[in-house]
C-alpha cells in the first residue's frame, strides 16, 4: 500500500502586520543578490522557492497551479528571479515574463513573493528595469495586490487599472 502524505495547504499571510514599507530613498545597505535562476537548476532551486511563490499563486483564485508555474519556468516562458543573502538564503522569489502586444513589448511581473521585502525588493526593481532594457521591452508591468502599491509607486509605476473580479460558478 502506498503511503501518501497530504500536503499542507499554505497560509496567505496578512501582510498589514508587516514592518512598514521603507521608502526607496531611505539609506540602506544591499544585503541580497539578485538573479534570474538558469532553468537547468529549476528542479534543485524548487524545493526552497515553491512555499514563497505558491502564497503568490494562490491570490491568483485558480487561475495558475504551481504545477504550470513550473513549466512555464522551465520552458523559459517566465524567469525565475532569486533575491539571496550573503548566506545563500532565498528571502525572495520572483517571475517575470516578456509579453509582446501588437505595438509594445512589456516585462510583466507576474509573481512575487518572500520575506523581509523590505531588504531585497528595491533590488529586485532595479534588475527587472535593467532586464527590461535589456531585452528591449518598452515597459514594465504587474497586476499585484494593493499592498505592492506601496513600493511600485515609489518606483515609478503609475496606476492604469484596479482588477476586480467576481466569481459566478460558486
Amino acid at each position: 500500500m502506498k503511503n501518501t502524505a497530504k500536503k499542507e495547504k499554505p497560509i496567505v499571510r496578512d501582510l498589514s502586520r508587516e514592518p512598514r514599507v521603507k521608502s526607496k530613498n531611505a539609506p540602506r545597505k544591499i544585503t541580497h543578490t539578485i538573479t534570474i535562476a538558469p532553468t537547468n537548476y529549476l528542479h534543485a532551486l524548487w524545493p526552497d522557492v515553491e512555499a514563497q511563490l505558491e502564497r503568490a499563486v494562490i491570490r491568483s483564485n485558480g487561475r495558475w497551479t504551481m504545477e504550470v508555474l513550473f513549466n512555464v519556468i522551465a520552458t523559459g516562458q517566465q524567469q525565475l528571479w532569486l533575491a539571496f543573502d550573503e548566506d545563500k538564503n532565498i528571502d525572495g522569489v520572483g517571475t517575470t515574463e516578456i509579453v509582446n502586444y501588437p505595438n509594445k513589448k512589456m516585462l510583466a511581473i507576474q509573481f512575487l513573493g518572500g520575506d523581509r521585502f523590505n531588504d531585497w525588493v528595491w533590488e529586485m526593481l532595479e534588475r527587472f528595469n535593467e532586464f527590461a532594457k535589456e531585452t528591449d521591452c518598452h515597459g514594465i508591468e504587474a497586476t499585484a495586490r494593493q499592498g505592492f502599491w506601496k513600493w511600485l509607486s515609489q518606483d515609478d509605476f503609475k496606476q492604469s487599472y484596479v482588477v476586480y473580479e467576481k466569481r459566478i460558478d460558486e
